[in-house]
């Protein structure tokens, strides 16, 4: 037998190949690793769009990156069906793409189908070695527990839904969402409170339910939590501020010994020329105090600008022995051409009670005043300056510490404080501090630090441990780019490869494009198009929507071939054209697309697409003319609508992808066209001989 597979064993091998027709194929070993450019933005610093190998916008966001095997997945909510957050309960179901090398990936459909729901994201898969299973946690706050657990035999699915998952009620977490799982197999969810807070717990060994320890890691008006392990120190990334859909929110991180804690950060205090400067963290309170009844909390105060510039607040608290439980108090400031005002809210979690009195003078920002709060049975008295400008009578809470406030990463609070003092009725300190030296007598709030400002023009969603056989893991950043638009299918992505400092801190995102090295990994490529003639490709391309009215677009193309055009596609969506958070209107009328003879100026093929058939993120429009081109000949896909409401619009690029042929467009209804130079829409063509 081994003498027959000598060069009589090939050629009999190539003979039985050729009758089969080619079912034999022969292919080259796949490479161990890969090294993918990452592209983010274009040359002038635009975002652009990830096409999957079908040439489809990639549509899974608000998700993770996880390497199974030799294999990339991306998990994420799909909104191509026009989902939009608080507007409609139209789920498109949450997706799965998967690739070999984080460049070319493909669309292998839904994990979790659609149906109805206001508040379905952030899908995160992980494998359990014990089950061998893949579980995958998904937020719903139209769920029993906000959370709802599937699991699946493979990681494309299908994926079947588990009992809703019982965490622990002092967690209060009812939004984002990741998992995490340890070295040893122990899986922790981290999840938010709706920004104020962020939660880790241990879950059972099934990774289907919380186990009992948990953690609360004290940092608050943040959210999309993430946790990944480096050299034995656990971090975890997360947006600060919170932000819904921000086109800008930035991205900070904690670090611990443990997934349950302590976790740190960076003090939101600073002492600076013998003050306090309150600059993160939400509220710091007095160590002591918990029992403390009948006092007068008074100290000098300086509210410091808003970034806007326009205003200026300080936050100060009373008898609050939990984090925004108590008595609020907001001094507020517009300048010097205004009066100021002080706001009184009672506060459990959210404002229960409040009123506003209005002041007689200027608040203005840097300047400092005196306030005293005196608490005396049900009575809460204020002034400012020695005069008293409040009475407020409330039973609710009878004891507390005292304390300060900042909110919103001093994008709406923020003060500088000093010679702070509680004194008792009969005349006892209390508490007095001049922050000339440390903050002993406070629980001083822990802050983030801050790897980026704006998340590179997006919003935090995941940091991917991607192990390598012959090195260290890539620690892969990965944050939603929601493109100053409502129309969240639009949106594109930020993926980065972490850098880290001698110490082991996060070294600051660079928001450019960069280069991931992947062990396992091989070359990825584009589905092949049978008969493929003309195409301007799939990199770098951005969107418009402006396809409505009296306004056409039109692409043209050089026959590479005489033959029949057996289809041509070209990349298309359908949007509104409203501004702000509403439910967006589609175009009322059908996409209106021709063939156009550049030569002659004759219509060759034409037809209309209904809008009910183009979805809202940027996928291949793909139809079969059938007619026949001629090789040379310069021909054109026009584009245009008499819709009244809303758009279609198109992918471009202004690189010149395509060199035969140019972009054109008219706003007279067809009567004139005006060239693009250097622009393409994205197309392709296949021609039949």
């Amino acid at each position: 037998m081994a003498s027959f597979f000598g060069m009589r064993g090939i050629r009999f091998l190539l003979a039985l190949t050729m009758a089969l027709g080619g079912l034999l194929v022969v292919t080259a070993p796949a490479r161990a690793a890969v090294d993918t450019n990452l592209v983010n933005f274009d040359a002038a610093g635009n975002q652009v769009i990830r096409f999957d190998t079908d040439g489809n916008a990639v549509d899974a966001h608000d998700g993770a990156i996880e390497r199974f095997g030799g294999t990339y997945y991306l998990y994420g909510t799909a909104y191509d069906c026009g989902y939009q957050w608080q507007n409609n309960d139209t789920f498109c179901g949450f997706k799965v793409y998967s690739s070999p090398d984080l460049a070319h990936w493909t669309d292998r459909g839904l994990v979790a189908p659609p149906r109805s729901c206001q508040y379905c994201f952030r899908p995160h898969v992980v494998y359990d070695k014990a089950t061998r299973r893949y579980v995958m946690w998904v937020n719903d706050q139209g769920a029993a527990d906000k959370f709802r657990v599937y699991t699946s035999r493979t990681p494309t699915g299908p994926f079947t839904e588990q009992p809703v998952p019982d965490l622990p009620d002092q967690t209060h977490c009812t939004a984002d969402l990741a998992v995490f799982v340890d070295d040893d197999g122990t899986a922790y969810l981290t999840c938010s409170n709706a920004g104020w807070h962020i939660a880790v717990i241990q879950l059972t060994a099934d990774y289907l339910r919380a186990a009992g320890p948990y953690d609360i890691t004290g940092v608050t008006r943040v959210e999309a939590p993430s946790i990944f392990k480096r050299n034995g120190t656990y971090y975890l990334t997360m947006s600060d501020p919170n932000c819904g859909y921000c086109t800008g929110t930035g991205t900070s991180y904690l670090t611990a010994k443990s997934p349950l804690g302590p976790w740190h950060g960076r003090d939101a205090w600073t002492a600076e020329d013998g003050a306090l400067t309150a600059s993160g963290g939400l509220y710091g309170l007095s160590q002591q105090g918990e029992d403390w009844r009948d006092y007068t909390f008074s100290f000098d105060v300086a509210p410091l600008p808003t970034t806007s510039g326009t205003s200026a607040q300080a936050g100060f608290s009373v008898r609050m022995n939990q984090d925004d439980h108590g008595y609020l108090f907001l001094l507020t400031g517009y300048g010097s051409a205004k009066n100021g005002q002080l706001s009184v809210l009672r506060r459990a979690g959210a404002t229960t009670a409040s009123h506003v009195v209005k002041l007689d003078k200027p608040i203005v920002a840097g300047e400092w005043h005196h306030v005293a709060v005196t608490a005396a049975g049900a009575t809460l008295t204020t002034s400012i300056d020695g005069v008293q400008v409040d009475a407020y009578t409330d039973a609710t809470y009878a004891t507390g510490k005292v304390g300060f406030r900042e909110w919103n990463g001093a994008n709406l609070e923020s003060a500088r404080f000093d010679n702070v003092a509680v004194t008792s009725t009969d005349g006892r300190t209390l508490l007095s501090d001049d922050f000339s030296g440390d903050f002993a007598k406070w629980v001083v709030p822990t802050s983030g630090v801050k790897i980026s400002d704006d998340s590179c023009g997006g919003q935090p969603a995941q940091v991917a441990t991607l192990p390598s056989r012959h090195g260290t893991p890539t620690y892969l950043y990965f944050s939603d780019l929601w493109d100053f638009h409502t129309n969240e299918a639009l949106a594109n992505y930020y993926w980065q490869p972490l850098s880290f400092g001698s110490d082991g801190a996060i070294q600051p995102l660079t928001c450019a494009n960069s280069q991931v090295h992947l062990d396992p990994g091989h070359p990825g490529h584009q589905r092949p198009i049978r008969a493929l003639d003309q195409t301007s490709g799939v990199t770098g391309f951005r969107t418009t929507c402006d396809i409505a009215g009296t306004t056409r677009r039109e692409q043209g193309f050089t026959a590479g071939r005489t033959g029949r055009l057996a289809s041509l596609a070209v990349t298309v969506f359908k949007d509104g054209t409203e501004t702000g958070r509403v439910l967006r209107t589609p175009p009322s009328d059908p996409l209106d697309m021709e063939i156009v003879d550049r030569g002659t100026g004759r219509t060759v093929w034409s037809a209309s697409v209904p809008a009910s058939t183009i979805g809202w993120s940027a996928r291949n429009l793909t139809v079969r003319p059938g007619v026949r081109v001629r090789r040379g000949a310069e021909y054109a896909v026009r584009l245009g609508s008499s819709t009244t409401t809303g758009c279609y619009g198109v992918a471009f690029n202004d690189q010149n992808p395509y060199p035969g042929g140019t972009s054109v467009i008219s706003t007279d209804g067809g009567a004139g066209f005006t060239a693009e130079p250097a622009r393409d829409l994205k197309f392709q063509t296949s021609v039949e001989r």
